[in-house]
């Protein structure tokens, strides 16, 4: 076979093969973005919730929606819609910047422009003063996916990680595997975790005992006028995009005492600079329990420094309802820094 042949059927082949892989993709769309895939009982396969959420974002089935960090993943939706009524969708991401969880917020509120309830977590990723924090984290994060335009996505899906992705969405399809998340967001990722060890987690609470801040006061303060929050100025923009009928609940969440106390100056000084900037939101609610509490000090409520056993996660879910229908939390364990208008 002369070469000039050779090299035109391997190109040929390399493109029909490419072709094919390609409308693989596009037909088993396992992101749930491409506006011309048929329409299939899909749900998230991706093991990076930055690529699984935008399209739940998106649905109309919801109009209410949590964001954060891993420390408000444990929020059920389906809790939280027989409580509070509405249909909620988890948008919390672990270990989400302050960057990425307003920009799955948008995604939200440009498709769903009169939501009910929108639950925003703080727990301290937004008090950040680092002036040099990024945007993103390790994972990756897909801009394509949270613009206007669904059609510039198909310029990003011909990749191994996507032909990856549309291999698991033909596995879910036949049975063969478990959607990584729900349609609505959630996934009770501390059954990944096992047997809850006390050892373990008594190890994992105290693993440094140095202190960094000799205070344990996490009042909300303005005594540092010096010191720079960057990412406040982002918060107030975000939450006045919200509409004004949409009630708003920006929560602390727990978190243990050891790690709190470790943060307690910075945390103060957000909480104050916070309440002051967001003063002018006349649907927002704080809920606040980033505080020294019975409920912070008992190690059988975390797994670690930072994440809560289920039952805290009712706990919180049962004040918030109760914050918005007018009563009084009933934990006791949280601090209402802020009402609003049942």
């Amino acid at each position: 076979m002369a070469w000039s042949r050779y090299i035109r059927v391997l190109l040929l082949g390399s493109a029909l093969l490419g072709a094919v892989v390609y409308a693989f993709i596009l037909v088993l769309d396992p992101y749930m973005d491409v506006p011309v895939s048929p329409s299939l009982p899909r749900a998230p396969v991706s093991t990076n919730q930055r690529f699984a959420y935008p399209a739940l974002a998106r649905l109309p089935a919801f109009d209410s929606a949590v964001v954060g960090t891993s420390t408000m993943r444990l929020l059920d939706p389906q809790e939280l819609d027989a409580q509070l009524g509405g249909r909620f969708v988890n948008l919390a991401m672990n270990s989400a910047t302050p960057y990425e969880q307003a920009r799955i917020l948008e995604v939200f509120l440009r498709h769903h422009p009169q939501p009910r309830l929108v639950v925003l977590g703080n727990d301290g990723s937004w008090c950040n003063r680092d002036p040099e924090a990024g945007n993103y984290t390790f994972r990756a994060f897909p801009e394509w996916m949270y613009d206007d335009s669904p059609w510039n996505d198909l310029l990003y899906l011909f990749n191994d990680k996507a032909l990856e992705d549309a291999v698991r969405m033909l596995e879910l399809l036949r049975g063969k595997r478990e959607p990584k998340y729900r349609l609505d967001g959630y996934r009770d990722f501390t059954r990944d975790f096992g047997r809850y060890d006390t050892k373990a987690v008594h190890k994992r609470l105290y693993a440094s005992r140095r202190a960094r801040d000799a205070s344990s006061d996490t009042e909300p303060s303005l005594a540092r006028p010096d010191w720079q929050f960057p990412w406040l100025p982002r918060l107030k923009a975000l939450l006045q995009a919200v509409p004004a009928g949409t009630r708003i609940v920006l929560l602390y969440p727990p978190v243990h005492r050891h790690y709190l106390e470790n943060m307690a100056s910075n945390i103060a000084e957000c909480k104050g600079r916070s309440a002051a900037l967001l003063a002018g939101l006349p649907n927002l609610v704080t809920l606040d329990y980033m505080q020294v509490s019975k409920l912070t000090a008992a190690d059988d409520n975390f797994w670690d420094a930072v994440h809560t056993t289920r039952p805290v996660a009712r706990l919180v879910e049962a004040d918030i309802a109760a914050l918005l229908a007018g009563s009084t939390p009933p934990s006791g364990y949280a601090e209402v820094r802020r009402r609003a208008p049942p």
